[in-house]
């Protein structure tokens, strides 16, 4: 069997593990997912290995198959990484840069920045995925990834793409003026409060208020909650209870009144969000350029 099927296969296997099905690989590898089903039952017959578990429902790498996919995505991400460097020789910014990051800093953060970055930049492919759970941005292929300084792993690089993130708890005025505001933070559990939530075992209820020297949490009720800090912003504007976003999630609906902000003056106060990357890892010009241009532009 020739070795470029094996290494063919062994790559759309990477983008079946990455993309979690076969529907979004196989677009992604513009052929059909039967034919792309077709060509992981025979890598599997010649690696005489069963690297997939699937059922009409459902696709997840086997034992075997999520230690063969952590050993070689990162090895075509090296390839790909090379091929993108060819365009460095030519004195050209250019090739494809990946991000892992939450919607909070990738809504508010990192994409008013890419806008101006790509304008500069045009043959630069930046593609962000969002996810609100902790992300292994090596085995999953991605050039970066976007957290809060105080947790990025000591051999990570970090680089602070916002000032310090101070935490606002607020509300419509139609909620204000229906149910009253709330005199001190331990008064949040009487309201209705719109909680955000990382993911389905995971939520943000526990809200922080620096008071006295002092660093003061209220278990607040959680009347709502989504992991999407969209419909988190929505359903504070429609008066559907208080929230506790960062300060840069909300600053323009306080500036417009759209919003209110209660207990400023007990404002929690946490790390810069960070880009971080793997050191000692070749980055191309453009991914060089995006890391200046995160943090030039970092407030």
């Amino acid at each position: 069997m020739p070795q470029n099927r094996n290494f063919n296969d062994l790559y759309a296997f990477t983008q079946v593990v990455k993309l979690g099905n076969f529907s979004r690989a196989a677009q992604s590898l513009g052929v059909q997912p039967s034919a792309l089903s077709h060509r992981m039952n025979d890598l599997e017959n010649r690696l005489n290995t069963k690297l997939l578990n699937r059922t009409t429902r459902s696709m997840s790498p086997t034992e075997a198959g999520q230690r063969l996919y952590e050993r070689i995505a990162p090895m075509f991400g090296g390839i790909q990484e090379e091929l993108a460097a060819l365009g460095d020789l030519r004195g050209k910014v250019s090739g494809r840069l990946r991000i892992n990051a939450a919607e909070n800093p990738a809504y508010c953060l990192i994409y008013p920045k890419v806008r101006s970055f790509l304008a500069q930049f045009p043959e630069v492919d930046v593609e962000i995925l969002i996810s609100n759970s902790w992300s292994d941005i090596v085995a999953q292929g991605f050039d970066f990834g976007v957290r809060s300084l105080g947790d990025v792993a000591q051999d990570m690089v970090a680089v602070p793409i916002s000032g310090e993130r101070a935490m606002c708890v607020v509300a419509a005025p139609d909620y204000l003026t229906r149910h009253g505001q709330p005199e001190t933070p331990s008064e949040l559990v009487q309201h209705r409060c719109i909680v955000p939530a990382f993911n389905a075992f995971n939520r943000l209820d526990d809200w922080e208020f620096f008071q006295n020297g002092q660093i003061h949490r209220v278990r607040v009720p959680a009347s709502l909650t989504f992991n999407s800090t969209a419909l988190i912003k929505t359903a504070a504007l429609d008066g559907l209870g208080l929230t506790w976003l960062p300060h840069y999630a909300v600053a323009d609906e306080l500036a417009s009144g759209a919003l209110v902000e209660i207990f400023s003056n007990a404002r929690a106060v946490y790390p810069p969000m960070a880009l971080y990357y793997l050191p000692n890892r070749h980055k191309t010009q453009a991914a060089e350029a995006l890391i200046e241009w995160l943090k030039a532009e970092a407030v």
